[in-house]
């Protein structure tokens, strides 16, 4: 447009109604737009919002808006696209959004980038007056004879997803092989299309994957925050069309039946009806990339070619994040975290590109210290007892893996066992969720406390497990110091023989950080006191002691040395909890694999990973063990008044 053009479509938009042509009375509708209508209310959506809650941050806290609602309010500005000035009209009317106004923007009260409440509480108030609302349009298709599309549009004045922005326009199509309205009411849709972010999910109609209410209206889960159009309940996993991150629908709660607004078929009649249609601008504040706010429905192609727009973008199913994991962190669970988390970042660092450049050097600088600062050759596995720097408790337990494979993959096999008992429980948590209401479906609070039990026995299993691991890794780094072949099922007869001692160590180690992460305040606790009695389980089985004295002499070890105790704990831990996932991510973002596919193969790296960690971790238990030149090593320990000897057979009996 250019600069005479703008000029005359911004005076005519402040100009005062009275003195602008007014447009002739409008027709009755024909019998096309009364079959339109008609057809419109036939096949109207049933919309199951998530469920809100008391923090903004969480849960659902916009549904589908009257855009009247939004056009007029006192906190809504038209603004252009230079600067400065910018404002075009403050308060803008439905009439004035009729000039077109391409490249330009409403800009509505809030900072996208850093929302807080504020368009929660906004949203909450401009609904109060309206009722929720949707916008129903039947199209055809020039390029598809024969055929018909009806399609519902629903606004939310915020999409609180990962690329967070003002204004949300999302659809769902109803497509008819029938040439007018009429037509169309003596027979059914052919398929149906919900928009997701950048496509749409194909469903014929009448598959098992479309819910109807009275046999012709659908039902739409629209996701947590980002409103993309889903068919269940489920956590899904977007990595194009689909978006990047995960939708989640698995908590629905408000149903609604929003009101049909009627769009007329011919432009010039729903221009007068809804002049706000020839708007080019778009609904919500500029801001770079993703971040804009979107166009509306008129500027989308499947506003004029809705058949081709099908045809061309429609998808016929979404990725699913699997309910159960087969063990470890799942990769695709710690991809939807990755996004949301590198999403805030970029949110929060957008505005300020210095901010982000000092935390990506951080990162490398931490990283080229933790590297340099250690020692990785000279790092032969046996003897385990001996001084090592934390770069060679790695490099140590890799050989000491690359030597004995059938042995660690023993100790591997422990957390398959594991993760066919968590996928159990997980695949009978879901079923149990799904089960239809007819069949006596749980009721909320009794859903609750099945998921709250399924999590609570998932994390014992896996403190058993972990417990069991190092325990046996200890053993067999013990036996084989002292020159003794060694088996898996030696290994395990050895935690048998020590289960009194090692229960005791780890039910309490375990239960005092529960205790200590309750509060915000106690958190530091609880991370000293994981550090410092870190060794307590190698401890029992190396030293053949109590749990308690297992417990403090762990402390006395660390004491003085904590720092230099938990970094390499952080790092060995750490890597071997991350290289599932990481290259889950990078199969997730690369591949079209399927994610059940994906979560497998990152499974089975990390109980690969996972007896080296704990072999890592012993060999620091050992490192600390080992008397200094400057440490009174197994006679009396700094701060404790008993003194420890070692009998024959490598046991610690501590003396008065």
């Amino acid at each position: 447009m250019t600069a005479w053009k703008r000029a005359l479509a911004t005076v005519a938009c402040i100009l005062p109604a009275a003195l602008l042509p007014t447009a002739p009375a409008q027709a009755a509708d024909p019998p096309a737009d009364a079959a339109a209508q008609q057809l419109a209310e036939r096949y109207a959506p049933v919309v199951k919002l998530q469920g809100d809650s008391s923090r903004c941050a969480d849960g659902e806290q916009f549904q589908p808006t009257d855009v009247e609602a939004v056009l007029g309010d006192q906190q809504v500005a038209l603004r252009g696209p230079w600067r400065p000035p910018d404002l075009v009209k403050p308060q803008p009317e439905a009439a004035d959004l009729g000039h077109g106004f391409p490249g330009h923007f409403l800009d509505f009260p809030g900072d996208p980038l850093r929302p807080g409440c504020s368009y929660a509480e906004w949203s909450a108030r401009i609904n109060a007056a309206h009722p929720s609302t949707v916008y129903a349009h039947v199209v055809a298709d020039p390029g598809f004879p024969g055929q018909l599309s009806l399609e519902y549009w629903f606004f939310y004045v915020f999409n609180d997803y990962n690329n967070t922005h003002e204004g949300d326009w999302e659809s769902i199509r109803l497509v008819f092989d029938a040439a007018t309205p009429q037509a169309a009411l003596s027979t059914e849709p052919t398929a149906v299309g919900y928009s997701q972010h950048g496509g749409a999910e194909r469903a014929r109609w009448g598959d098992a994957k479309l819910e109807l209410v009275d046999s012709t209206h659908p039902v739409v889960y629209p996701a947590a925050g980002s409103h993309a159009n889903k068919y269940g309940r489920r956590l899904y996993l977007g990595r194009g069309s689909e978006g990047l991150g995960c939708d989640d629908t698995t908590n629905p709660a408000t149903e609604l039946r929003p009101r049909v607004a009627y769009v007329p078929m011919d432009r010039a009649d729903y221009l007068r009806q809804y002049p706000w249609l020839a708007f080019e601008g778009r609904w919500g504040e500029r801001q770079r990339s993703f971040f804009d706010g979107p166009t509306g429905p008129n500027m989308k192609t499947s506003w004029t070619a809705p058949i081709q727009d099908a045809e061309t973008s429609w998808r016929d199913d979404s990725s699913t994040v699997p309910a159960g994991t087969l063990l470890g962190p799942n990769s695709t669970n710690a991809f939807c975290a990755a996004v949301a988390t590198g999403s805030n970042l970029l949110r929060e660092t957008l505005d300020r590109t210095w901010l982000l450049g000092l935390i990506l050097a951080a990162v490398v600088v931490l990283i080229w210290y933790a590297a340099s600062r250690t020692r990785w050759s000279d790092a032969d596995p046996l003897p385990a007892r001996r001084h090592r720097a934390w770069g060679q408790t790695v490099v140590a337990a890799l050989q000491l893996f690359r030597r004995r494979p059938r042995l660690f993959a023993g100790f591997a096999a422990a957390f398959v066992v594991l993760s066919l008992l968590t996928l159990v429980l997980a695949e009978l948590q879901v079923a149990r969720r799904d089960a239809p209401t007819d069949l006596g479906a749980p009721t909320e609070n009794a859903t609750g406390f099945w998921a709250s039990l399924t999590a609570l026995v998932i994390t014992l299993l896996t403190v058993a497990t972990y417990v069991v691991l190092l325990a046996a890794v200890t053993a067999t780094l013990d036996q084989l110091d002292r020159g003794r072949p060694m088996t898996v099922s030696r290994a395990l007869q050895v935690v048998a023989a020590h289960w009194r001692p090692l229960t005791h160590a780890a039910v309490q180690y375990f239960v005092v950080i529960t205790v200590l992460t309750v509060f915000v305040a106690t958190i530091p606790l609880a991370i000293y006191y994981a550090a410092s009695r870190a060794f307590a389980i190698p401890i029992v089985v190396a030293e053949r002691c109590t749990g308690r004295t297992a417990l403090r002499r762990s402390r006395l070890l660390v004491k003085g040395r904590w720092w230099r105790t938990a970094g390499p704990l952080a790092i060995v831990v750490g890597l071997a909890l991350a290289a599932g996932p990481i290259a889950g991510i990078v199969l997730l973002l690369g591949t079209d694999l399927a994610p059940g596919l994906i979560n497998l193969a990152s499974s089975v790296l990390f109980a690969l990973a996972m007896p080296v960690a704990a072999a890592a971790v012993v060999y620091l238990s050992f490192d600390r063990a080992e008397p200094r030149p400057d440490s009174p090593g197994s006679g009396e320990l700094p701060g404790d008044r008993r003194t420890y000897s070692r009998d024959g057979d490598g046991s610690v009996r501590a003396g008065s």
